[in-house]
């Protein structure tokens, strides 16, 4: 690749365009030393602090294509942004047909540049993309390259936890300008999860998915999903003890700090009991995409008796997935683990289904795909599994907000998440799964 360009950004700005769907944004931390699990350091600002305008001029000079409305996207640590493009741009010799949807524009925090992870999660995407999967599909620009590294100077304003005033930080170079990768991806239509309702047959399909989209990149490998780990990993939930400060509440701390001692007393130890492969990392309420589906005539199955569901009504529409979004948690890693983040980000928006039945009903999908199963060690571990994501969920949220508490997006997990975990956590195992199991007795085909 070229040595990084430099953006130098306008004082003007662009008017956003409201879009009827925020993407949930990279919210990952992939470090140069693929060894360590490192989020930042006091006062270091890695999000690219970007006007609409800036991202309008990234678009126009590295993609050739010319933008009609440019809106942000929701994210933890990237900076993203929503263009359409005019139908009759043509300054891009690799794109024939104007996409009628859009694209996603994604500049990577500063620390996200290492090439050859870019490659690892482009390939996955791709093979995905053979598949049938519906999955954001990366675009050459001019140069004909997926990526480019750019130096980019900063036009909004920064915030961090160091004691230093913001006309400091301004006034320092390191501050107001980084190293980003910019990349260009098809914008996937779709709702997204969150915004329908969890029915038992829904979580049925997302145990399904979750299992196909696992074997159909089962035997890929690459240097770089083998090296990744970052502070959002199952495997880095020790290092949450560093960040816990950020919890004003002592009780929630210590919550905490139960869940990441059981992590270690009763997951680590069996590892290498764990079934591994390729996972995506973050399958949460933001990243899947679902669309509205009628059942066949006759089907009454969507309205059959079904254990622990709460709120039915005959009129609740049945959604279908139909995509999946942020591949940048994309690992060689434990199966069990995206099991236990699917579950955990399913317990947080159910209405319809009892929170403490979502894994029976997730589990008795994934298990129905080709006789896949648990293993006993895997099974004993989840519980602890799907606390620990809860317990990332919660304790890095208080942290990046701490960071940026404007960003009330940060705190999406909290609204409810303290008080399903202390439900979670404080209902004994065997009663849990004892749930579980009748939901997958009364789900098996």
């Amino acid at each position: 690749m070229s040595k990084p360009n430099k953006t130098v950004a306008s004082s003007t700005t662009t008017a956003d365009l409201k879009d009827d769907r925020k993407i949930k944004a990279t919210n990952n931390n992939e470090c140069e030393n693929s060894t360590s699990v490192e989020l930042t350091r006091p006062g270091q600002q890695i999000r690219p602090a970007i006007s609409c305008e800036v991202a309008v001029g990234l678009v126009e000079r590295l993609y050739g294509l010319k933008v009609l409305s440019v809106s942000e996207l929701n994210s933890y640590y990237d900076h993203n942004f929503l263009v359409k493009i005019d139908p009759q741009s043509k300054g891009n010799p690799f794109v024939k047909d104007i996409w009628p949807h859009g694209y996603v524009l994604k500049v990577l925090n500063s620390m996200d540049t290492r090439e050859d992870r870019i490659d690892a999660v482009h390939a996955v995407q791709r093979i995905l993309g053979a598949k049938g999967f519906n999955c954001p599909q990366p675009i050459l620009n001019i140069k004909g390259q997926d990526k480019s590294i750019e130096d980019i100077v900063y036009d909004l304003p920064i915030e961090s936890d160091d004691k230093k005033s913001t006309a400091e930080f301004q006034e320092s170079d390191a501050i107001r300008q980084g190293r980003h990768v910019v990349r260009l991806f098809i914008f996937v239509p779709g709702r997204l999860l969150v915004e329908v309702p969890y029915t038992p047959q829904l979580l049925l399909s997302l145990g399904r998915y979750i299992c196909s989209l696992q074997k159909a990149i089962e035997g890929f490998s690459h240097p770089a999903m083998e090296q990744f780990q970052n502070i959002w990993s199952l495997d880095s939930v020790p290092q949450l003890l560093g960040f816990t400060s950020a919890i004003g509440d002592h009780e929630k701390r210590r919550l905490i700090e139960d869940i990441v001692e059981s992590y270690m007393k009763e997951v680590v130890p069996m590892k290498t009991r764990f079934q591994k492969g390729v996972i995506h990392g973050d399958f949460n309420e933001q990243n899947i995409l679902v669309r509205k589906v009628s059942p066949p005539e006759g089907d009454d199955s969507s309205s059959s008796p079904q254990p622990g569901v709460e709120n039915a009504s005959s009129d609740q529409n049945e959604h279908e997935i139909c995509g999946i979004l942020d591949f940048a948690h994309s690992s060689l890693s434990f199966y069990l683990y995206d099991v236990a983040i699917l579950i955990m980000y399913a317990m947080l928006d159910s209405k319809v289904v009892d929170f403490l039945d979502v894994g029976g009903y997730v589990l008795a999908g994934y298990m129905s795909v080709d006789d896949r199963t648990l293993n006993e060690a895997e099974f004993e571990a989840l519980k602890v599994c799907v606390a620990s994501r809860y317990a990332q969920s919660l304790t890095m949220g208080a942290y990046t907000h701490s960071l940026n508490p404007t960003n009330e997006y940060l705190l999406m997990s909290s609204k409810n998440g303290w008080t399903q975990l202390r439900t979670f956590w404080t209902t004994p195992k065997d009663q849990l799964y004892d749930r579980w199991r009748i939901i997958i007795d009364a789900n098996r085909q």
